[in-house]
């Protein structure tokens, strides 16, 4: 079951353009210089959560006149469809940016500088214009306060924390392969490694032992959570409180102390885009103050990545979490040899796979 909130695309497109329309973007962050100018339907991969890819793509429809219609797809997944069935997209909309710099590697981005890009802090934006970021959140771990108390534990701290015996079978993680949070999980433990790779593997062949099912997507985990048929789930922090908010009163969030990962989310022009110039208006159009001003109202937990946006009261505060330090390029580069290492090594000494 996934938690969607029932929006329809005519109300939420007519809501958010009257939200629209009585805001005015700073200068130099407003679309519409550039939207009126595209025309056609424009193809989006959607890599954030059902509700927010519906209300997005509504709200930007409604702003923009441009007739546009979504996918709702993991990062791996998007990966894969551009490798099989190349200009089905014209842009992609959501999920990590090291994810983004894997797609221009194989030659699927058509590197694009908004002119909205300059308003970002460095760390969300591309200067070459392969990708920009709209929107921030960080991996921590989801879990079910009556669950752990049946346990007898306390909410887990640490990354050493999952390894806890008493929670053998109650652990739900992403996979990798298919989810991007599952990857930047991995990644994260690999830093704190030092980058050696054994011990990460180690580490997560040890974990294995306590993990119930690597869900397709990382919203799986945080119901399987609320729903208490597992105590933990690693996930987006962003998520546990979206899935709180929907009814799982249980969930609580807690970090890794000695650090996580956290995730640029991010948006790119496609190659081969049928509708190239849709596709810029669009990634002007998430890059405005008023469009990351939806946020809080679609809702979504994750902090926008302008400094003048609204973010909602519920928002996780991203200065409040240790982050390790992370090397987008670095996680682009090893995402080929983690994830090959977590198919032969981990994920084959489990029938846990969603």
């Amino acid at each position: 079951m996934r938690i969607t909130t029932k929006l329809s695309a005519v109300t939420v497109g007519a809501s958010l353009m009257l939200t629209m329309s009585a805001c005015s973007p700073p200068e130099g962050q407003g679309a519409a210089t550039t939207a009126p100018q595209a025309s056609g339907s424009l193809n989006i991969a959607c890599s954030q959560q059902e509700d927010f890819c519906q209300a997005i793509t509504a709200a930007f429809s409604a702003d923009t006149g441009i007739d546009a219609t979504y996918v709702r797809l993991g990062s791996g997944e998007v990966l894969a469809r551009l490798e099989t069935t190349p200009g089905e997209f014209d842009v992609w909309s959501g999920g990590q940016a090291e994810n983004h710099l894997i797609a221009d590697d194989r030659g699927f981005i058509e590197p694009y500088v908004s002119p909205n890009a300059s308003a970002l802090a460095a760390e969300y934006n591309d200067a070459d214009g392969v990708w920009s970021g709209f929107y921030t959140d960080s991996v921590g771990f989801c879990s079910n306060q009556a669950e752990l108390d049946k346990l007898g534990i306390d909410a887990p701290t640490s990354w050493d924390d999952l390894l806890d015996p008493a929670l053998k079978g109650t652990v739900s993680m992403p996979h990798p392969a298919t989810a991007g949070v599952g990857y930047m999980a991995m990644f994260a433990v690999d830093t704190l490694n030092g980058g050696a790779e054994d011990e990460t593997i180690d580490y997560f062949t040890q974990l294995n032992q306590n993990v119930l099912q690597y869900s397709k997507s990382a919203a799986s985990g945080t119901e399987l959570a609320g729903r208490g048929e597992v105590a933990v789930a690693i996930s987006l922090d962003s998520d546990c409180v979206k899935a709180k908010e929907a009814g799982y009163s249980d969930l609580v969030t807690s970090y890794p102390e000695e650090g996580t990962g956290y995730e640029v989310g991010a948006v790119s022009v496609l190659k081969d885009a049928r509708n190239a110039e849709g596709a810029k208006a669009y990634m002007d159009w998430i890059l405005s103050t008023d469009a990351q001003n939806l946020y809080a109202d679609v809702p979504s937990y994750a902090a926008p990545t302008l400094a003048d946006a609204k973010q909602g009261s519920s928002v996780p505060d991203q200065d409040a979490v240790n982050k390790v330090e992370w090397n987008l390029q670095k996680a682009a580069d090893s995402r080929e040899a983690l994830l090959a290492r977590f198919e032969s090594d981990v994920a084959s000494q489990s029938s846990a796979t969603e």
